[in-house]
């Protein structure tokens, strides 16, 4: 650490909230105060006069994270990976490359590869039909053409209709512009051309040097159950399935998961009880405060763009109400949850699924 991690490094406000500490001016590279999503040849506009997400680096920001995380008392072991977690009686032992480690808990934040669920037998692998395959550059165009990307009423910008079960995104940072598209795995083909392809739709990228872009796996939220306990030990972050599945964020919920995990160790440790049963409390508390939303979100993504491209008809009955604008500048503001939305919104979905069966009226 500092580290580089492939992520759109879109913090949102609610995330601040989470945190008991202000993020320092220089990990905050810009702050949007709206959004254009681009459908096809259409854009719709969420415009607010207060910064909609702040855009960091994920180097930048999970360095403050592990430097608070020290100056809070964790003893950090750093360049010493994980490799497997076996459960005793009376402890856990954690073996990595860089010796053992025993302690009465542990909690699995180590990614959609994590060690810890295959150990424990969480799961082994992740279904392709559950993953989203997120392939991104970051694209260095000096400070004045970020200024002029994002414009006065400074932007950043998804994309759909330039994959088949995903979407394109573009976010300014301080010099340079995070560039990716992403696609559902068991949909992908050939995730190079899927990026060219990409970059070649944006007529603002025309003529820029385009880095050779890497590639990150990211958790369906919703998709499918994850097992996320076991005796003596609990699942978080992307590890979990930890990620909402219309937009992909992570960084809220692997906080707020992280949270939650945090609070029932504690418990655990009080209680003496260190067993699948008394645990099972985290994944009741996760799904209460996400889980219902991640089900919700989940259903939408799939009528829209995952498992078939409708997004044009859904821009069309959805994008352009102002109610619809409010809840989506609500779900990124964290003043609203999927569920919320959901009630708010019966009668554009029904206009919607008329429009669908053919009624001429809504179509």
């Amino acid at each position: 650490m500092p580290r580089d991690k492939l992520c759109g490094g879109g913090v949102t406000p609610k995330v601040l909230k989470l945190l008991d500490f202000q993020l320092p001016d220089d990990v905050i590279e810009c702050a949007p105060k709206s959004i254009r999503i681009h459908v096809g040849q259409n854009c719709f506009k969420f415009q607010t006069p207060h910064p909609l997400v702040y855009m960091t680096s994920r180097s930048k920001f999970d360095s403050i994270l592990y430097k608070k995380a020290a100056e809070a008392g964790v003893e950090v072991k750093d360049e010493t990976p994980a490799r497997s977690v076996e459960t005793h009686p009376a402890y856990t032992e954690v073996t990595t490359t860089n010796g053992c480690f025993q302690s009465k808990m542990v909690i699995g934040a180590d990614g959609m590869g994590s060690p810890t669920a295959r150990s424990r037998r969480l799961y082994q692998s992740w279904d392709p039909s559950q993953v989203a395959y997120a392939i991104e550059a970051e694209v260095t165009v000096g400070e004045k053409a970020v200024l002029d990307f994002i414009g006065d009423q400074e932007y950043f910008d998804i994309y759909f209709g330039v994959s088949q079960a995903g979407y394109g995104w573009i976010f300014p940072k301080d010099n340079h512009l995070t560039v990716g598209v992403g696609c559902r795995l068991s949909r992908l083909r050939d995730a190079q051309e899927l990026f060219r392809n990409f970059v070649k739709a944006i007529p603002e990228l025309e003529g820029l040097d385009i880095p050779k872009p890497k590639a990150h796996l990211i958790p369906l939220g919703g998709s499918a159950p994850v097992p996320l306990t076991a005796d003596r030990t609990l699942l978080a972050g992307d590890s979990a399935g930890f990620a909402e599945p219309l937009l992909g964020e992570g960084i809220y919920f692997a906080i707020l998961g992280g949270q939650l995990a945090a609070e029932v160790t504690q418990e655990a440790s009080r209680a003496g009880r260190f067993d699948r049963n008394f645990l099972a409390s985290y994944a009741r508390r996760c799904h209460k405060e996400f889980g219902v939303d991640f089900d919700v979100a989940y259903r939408v993504a799939c009528f829209s763009y995952l498992e078939q491209y409708d997004m044009d008809r859904v821009a069309r009955f959805f994008f352009s109400e102002k109610k619809v604008q409010e809840c989506m500048v609500g779900l990124i503001e964290g003043t609203m949850r999927y569920r919320d939305v959901q009630a708010k919104l019966v009668w554009q979905y029904l206009k919607y699924r008329m429009a669908k069966l053919g009624f001429p009226f809504y179509s």
